[in-house]
């Protein structure tokens, strides 16, 4: 059994075909649905819109991904490439990231101070600024103009003093009143100058004189300063010292340094052998004899003259008995008396007899 459709119609602006289904009870459709033309099929030469879900009833294969630009993507093939992707949420250790440990190092604490002199031109420009308190301006400084009848610690500006003045009105200033002797003085500016010292109130117990003293705790940082440096009285100095080295010979008050002290020691041993180059050894040398000068000089006097050819012994007959000489080695050679005894071995070659 075939039912007739009560709407069909054909769109040429859209170029589709349309049908109707359904009855709502009135002759109308409740559906329209396009049954042909470009609206009814994707169109493969023109911009088209396409509404709702699409789903292949074939999924495409592995070897049907998306490869071209144009190509369509199959969600598993999506999801197999974000699969290898960090969230969009996440995060990263500092050694995931390369030389950012590197770069770190070289960065300064996030809390980290510097002096003037490390920011390079502060020093310059905060000399180009005025200090809060008690600032020398200079040039033609300016300031907002308080507002009339102002009685405060702001500062004035001229315009300010001039509209001061002009709200005297005509004759506060009159020379008639403030200067009636008419010699150019003001009146109470005279008065004042004969004021006595004694008549002025209100003034200071004692002013400091332009030529004055502070004590050292009056100066910031001078007794920590001070307590860094070395008295020169007896200084307890530490760490490692330096001087200047005096030269070889110096024998005065000057200080003296191991380089001075190595060099007199070796100008003293002078080049000595290893077993005298120093004092014990050479004390044990001399017998550790403290008087050994002495010593020296006492063995020396017992001792006979070389140049004297033993002429100066004590007691020569003495000596030459312990040489077991007789009387004939006092004789001369050419007169020699021989008596008692006899004479063997001598050989006689002429002379008197």
């Amino acid at each position: 059994m075939f039912t007739c459709l009560p709407y069909h119609d054909h769109n040429e602006v859209g170029d589709t075909l349309y049908v109707g289904k359904g009855d709502d009870g009135s002759g109308n459709a409740t559906t329209i649905l396009p049954l042909g033309g470009r609206g009814a099929f994707m169109d493969l030469g023109n911009t088209q819109t396409v509404t709702g879900a699409k789903t292949f009833f074939v999924v495409p294969k592995s070897s049907q991904d998306a490869s071209a630009a144009t190509d369509l993507v199959r969600k598993s093939q999506f999801d197999a490439g974000l699969g290898g992707k960090a969230a969009a949420s996440h995060g990263h250790a500092i050694g995931d990231v390369s030389g950012l440990q590197t770069a770190l190092d070289g960065k300064s604490d996030d809390a980290h101070g510097h002096a003037i002199a490390d920011v390079a031109g502060l020093q310059t420009a905060l000399n180009g600024k005025a200090p809060l308190a008690s600032p020398a301006l200079s040039g033609a400084p300016t300031a907002p103009t308080p507002t009339s009848g102002t009685n405060t610690t702001q500062i004035a500006t001229t315009a300010f003093v001039q509209s001061a003045l002009a709200g005297f009105g005509a004759g506060d200033m009159l020379k008639a009143t403030y200067d009636s002797d008419a010699d150019g003085k003001v009146d109470a500016a005279e008065t004042a100058d004969s004021v006595p010292w004694g008549g002025i109130t209100g003034k200071p117990s004692s002013f400091t004189p332009s030529t004055h003293s502070h004590a050292i705790a009056q100066v910031t940082g001078l007794q920590s300063a001070l307590d860094a440096k070395a008295p020169l009285a007896s200084p307890a100095l530490t760490g490692t010292p330096t001087a200047p080295t005096a030269t070889n010979g110096t024998s005065t008050t000057q200080v003296a340094t191991t380089a001075f002290v190595a060099a007199a020691i070796g100008a003293l041993i002078d080049a000595a052998s290893g077993a005298m180059d120093t004092l014990n050894e050479l004390a044990a040398a001399l017998g550790d004899d403290l008087n050994f000068v002495t010593s020296v000089a006492n063995a020396l006097a017992g001792k006979l003259s070389a140049a004297s050819n033993l002429s100066d012994l004590p007691n020569k007959a003495t000596s030459r008995s312990n040489l077991g000489l007789g009387s004939i080695a006092t004789q001369a050679a050419s007169n020699v008396t021989i008596s008692g005894g006899s004479i063997d071995g001598i050989a006689l070659d002429g002379g008197t007899f």
